[in-house]
C-alpha cells in the first residue's frame, strides 16, 4: 500500500483528506505542523507522497518543501503544496526555491487531488523500481566478475 504524509494545520480539512485517501486504499500519516512532518520523515519507511499546506503554524510549506528536497533521503519523494491564495507568479518563484511537484489551490477538489496524487505516486514507484533494478543488476555484475 502506498503511503502519504499529509501536513495540514486545519484539523477538519486534515481529517477529510485522511478519510478520502484511506477510502482510496492509501496508508496515511498526519501532521499538523512542520516539526511533526519532519519527525515522520526520519522513520525508516518513507512516504510515497507528501501533501503540505503552505501556511503551517511553525513554518511555511515552501520552507518545509525545500528542506525535504534538500535531504538526499527524501528529495525524490513527490510533494504537493496546497495554497489558499497564491498567484501563478508566486507559485513559479516558490517552485524555483522549493521544487514542489505540484501546487493546488484551496478550496480543494478532492477528485483533482486524489487523481494528481495517484499519478505522482505511480510515477514515483516506477522510478523507485527502475532504480532498484539497476542497483541489483550492478551488484550482480560486480559479484560475477
Amino acid at each position: 500500500m502506498p503511503k502519504i504524509l499529509i501536513t495540514e494545520d486545519d484539523i477538519p480539512l486534515l481529517e477529510m483528506l485522511q478519510q478520502a485517501f484511506e477510502q482510496e486504499g492509501y496508508i496515511i500519516q498526519c501532521a499538523s505542523c512542520g516539526r511533526t512532518a519532519l519527525q515522520w520523515l526520519k522513520e525508516p519507511v518513507k512516504p510515497d507522497l507528501i501533501i503540505l499546506d503552505i501556511g503551517l503554524p511553525d513554518t511555511d510549506g515552501i520552507t518545509l518543501c525545500k528542506t525535504i528536497k534538500d535531504d538526499p533521503a527524501t528529495r525524490k519523494i513527490p510533494v504537493i503544496i496546497l495554497t489558499a491564495n497564491m498567484t501563478n507568479e508566486a507559485k513559479i518563484k516558490a517552485n524555483t526555491t522549493a521544487h514542489a511537484d505540484l501546487f493546488l489551490n484551496k478550496p480543494i477538489e478532492l477528485k483533482e487531488l486524489t487523481g494528481a496524487a495517484k499519478t505522482l505516486i505511480d510515477e514515483y514507484l516506477k522510478q523507485k523500481t527502475f532504480l532498484s533494478d539497476i542497483s541489483l543488476k550492478r551488484r550482480f555484475l560486480s559479484d560475477n566478475r
